[in-house]
C-alpha cells in the first residue's frame, strides 16, 4: 500500500514538473502611458487589458487586467506565449465591462524583445469605433 502511494506521489510530481517545463510562457514587463487628447477628460477609471497575441489566426487571450484612476503611466508584468502583447485601454463609462460606442479607448501591439520587455507603449484615448469582441 505504501509503495502504491509513493508511486502515485512520484507520478504526480513528475506530471507537475513536465507541465511547467513544457510551458513556453514567459514573464514580460510592459510599461507605457495612457493619454487623452487636449480638452478631453476621461469620466471614470481606465481599464487596461493585456492580451497575448500568439499567432495571426488565433484570438488574443487576456492575460492580465488593471485599472488606472486617471491618464498616466503604467507598469505591468504579464505571462505570454506569443511574441506580441496587445495593450488596450477603455474608459468604461457605462460600467458594462466592454467598449461601448462613444467611450474613450485605445490599443497598441508591442513586440516582445529578447530581454522579455517591450518598448514603452503610448496609448492616446479616442472615440473611434470599438474593435470587435471588446
Amino acid at each position: 500500500m505504501l509503495r502504491n502511494k509513493a508511486i502515485g506521489f512520484l507520478g504526480m510530481a513528475l506530471a507537475s514538473t513536465m507541465a511547467v517545463a513544457c510551458s513556453s510562457g514567459r514573464d514580460v514587463e510592459v510599461t507605457g502611458s495612457v493619454a487623452a487628447p487636449a480638452g478631453v477628460a476621461p469620466s471614470g477609471p481606465i481599464t487596461l487589458s493585456f492580451l497575448d497575441v500568439v499567432g495571426d489566426d488565433d484570438t488574443p487571450e487576456s492575460v492580465a487586467e488593471t485599472k488606472l484612476d486617471t491618464v498616466g503611466e503604467f507598469k505591468q508584468t504579464v505571462t505570454v506565449e506569443g511574441d506580441t502583447v496587445r495593450v488596450r485601454a477603455i474608459v468604461d463609462s457605462d460600467g458594462n465591462g466592454a467598449c461601448t460606442a462613444g467611450e474613450l479607448w485605445a490599443e497598441s501591439d508591442a513586440a516582445v524583445k529578447d530581454d522579455d520587455t517591450v518598448a514603452p507603449v503610448t496609448l492616446t484615448l479616442g472615440t473611434t469605433p470599438c474593435p470587435a469582441g471588446t
